[in-house]
């Protein structure tokens, strides 16, 4: 039986201070058939010179190796790179700082040959701290709840998610059929909410207990040193809403998903900022944004009156009013 190739997507921005720990990982992995696209997205440090250390050494392995660089464009612009060129059966995109555990990917695809009609898969992770690589803090993971497993609906309100993309495997063939286009947008938060939701609308997922990697811990990493919470939930919402309006869905599905995560947006910048659906003037409705999409396209436009929040479609469609 044909042996199914894996790709890795793995997008970098000044990652020398981690990488070594990454590509060992890489190179204790026993799976044969792999391309590894290692997309440096504008690094300024030795990045490119750690990678060309490694690359030899994981060719060796029988891997096909392939390296993009580009300019500073973000992580999802990295991955959409990626994106537009693999060629494997089955996908993984792990962060640059994230760990593999042995037989990490031999697992995953091992799990999701045992589920043909699955789109996602997951494991199980270990939290680390860089300062104590040794000490796991804890075991992360998606749990499931009662018999319905509503992934996308729980993605929608981030509840119970296992946001680590080390943690996750995606079949190439669903998300082909939802993306198409083979790109993500190109948001600054939100990336695994992008390549998990429109497949996780369609196809089922399917989970193994056992632990196969490790989520890393770092001081300065992006999401850490974002420290505008508020502006990070507008940056959310927005990246929430383009995925969702390109999904698979029809256009009440859209607006109910749509619904349900500016509402929950909205409520999380509301309890940062103490203040739940107050009562404000025009002038001052620090609340109304309007969202477009693919940077022109009128698409939603989001206000709070009173107690209630109103989001309309081309801004003059209202089809939210929400408590």
């Amino acid at each position: 039986m044909k042996i199914k190739k894996v790709s890795i997507i793995s997008p970098c921005y000044n990652g020398e201070s981690y990488l070594v720990r990454f590509f060992d990982s890489l190179m204790a992995q026993d799976y044969p058939v792999v391309e590894f696209i290692f997309v440096n997205d504008g690094s300024t440090d030795g990045t490119e010179k750690i990678f060309e250390e490694y690359r030899p050494k994981l060719e060796a392995k029988g891997w096909n190796v392939i390296y993009l660089k580009q300019e500073n464009a973000g992580q999802a612009a990295a991955i959409s790179a990626g994106l537009k060129i693999f060629t494997g059966d089955y996908l993984l995109w792990p962060d640059s700082d994230d760990i593999l555990y042995p037989h990490h990917i031999a697992e995953k695809v091992a799990l999701m040959e045992e589920s043909p009609a699955a789109g996602i898969g997951f494991c199980r992770l270990e939290m680390i701290d860089e300062n104590t690589p040794d000490k796991p803090v804890c075991v992360l993971e998606r749990r499931k709840v009662g018999m319905k497993d509503d992934f996308a609906g729980d993605l929608l309100i981030s509840r119970n998610i296992l946001w680590p993309p080390v943690g996750a495997v995606i079949r190439a063939s669903a998300f082909l059929d939802v993306n198409p286009a083979r790109e993500i947008y190109a948001g600054t938060v939100g990336q695994n909410f992008q390549m998990f939701f429109p497949v996780a609308v369609k196809y089922p997922v399917v989970y193994t207990d056992k632990i196969l990697g490790a989520y890393l811990i770092r001081q300065n990493s992006h999401s850490r040193l974002q420290n505008d919470y508020e502006k990070r939930q507008f940056d959310h919402e927005d990246t929430w809403v383009h995925t969702i309006m390109r999904a698979p869905l029809t256009n009440e599905e859209k607006t109910r998903a749509v619904i349900r995560a500016v509402n929950h947006f909205e409520c999380l910048k509301d309890a940062y900022s103490g203040k739940f659906f107050p009562a404000v003037s025009a002038a001052e409705n620090r609340k109304t944004r309007k969202i477009k999409l693919f940077g022109f396209i009128p698409l939603l436009k989001i206000c709070r009156k009173k107690n209630k929040t109103v989001v309309k479609l081309f801004d003059f469609i209202p089809f939210l009013k929400v408590k």
